[in-house]
């Protein structure tokens, strides 16, 4: 009775493991509106991967991922995400920028909001401190991503958003 309890914990395991990997879409055809809606679960998914997985491996795979994202984002009618420059702080780290941008549109698809320029800068920079944090190492310091730990750390993350985004 121990082995059978032991093996089907073991499967079970290995059909969960299997069912979280991504594989990016190949032949995705973005043209009609109707289009970008057969892939919202598969965005969702590359953005968790993308946050998953370090920045250093599965370069191909991230980078034909990074492709997939940015050209939902750019065309899709479901997500409206403005960058703000006194808010995207860190444009020049091309992997913390599509952290944003996946972590605003997962946030766009999960609640159908797409209008709360907050909640989506929120959600976006959340990611972004995420991906930046399990890879630090890699990508090295940034003193704006910094800066938004210490925020978040103290439970201002959502005040300083909201006080930029009125200036």
């Amino acid at each position: 009775m121990k082995k059978i309890f032991f093996v089907s914990i073991i499967v079970f395991q290995g059909i969960l493991l299997f069912a979280q990997e991504f594989q990016v879409p190949t032949n995705y055809n973005l043209v009609k509106v109707e289009d970008y809606a057969t892939y919202e679960q598969d965005i969702i998914n590359c953005v968790n991967w993308l946050a998953k997985n370090p920045v250093d491996q599965n370069i191909e795979k991230r980078k034909a991922a990074n492709t997939f994202l940015m050209k939902w984002i750019t065309g899709s009618p479901s997500v409206k995400i403005e960058l703000r420059q006194e808010i995207v702080t860190f444009m020049s780290n091309p992997d913390i920028l599509m952290a944003f941008l996946g972590g605003w549109a997962k946030y766009s698809l999960e609640t159908k909001d797409v209008s709360d320029q907050l909640k989506g800068n929120l959600a976006g920079l959340e990611n972004a401190i995420l991906v930046y944090n399990k890879n630090k190492n890699v990508i090295g310091k940034d003193k704006n991503i910094e800066k938004y730990i210490k925020l978040q750390s103290k439970g201002k993350l959502e005040t300083e958003i909201a006080k930029r985004l009125a200036q």
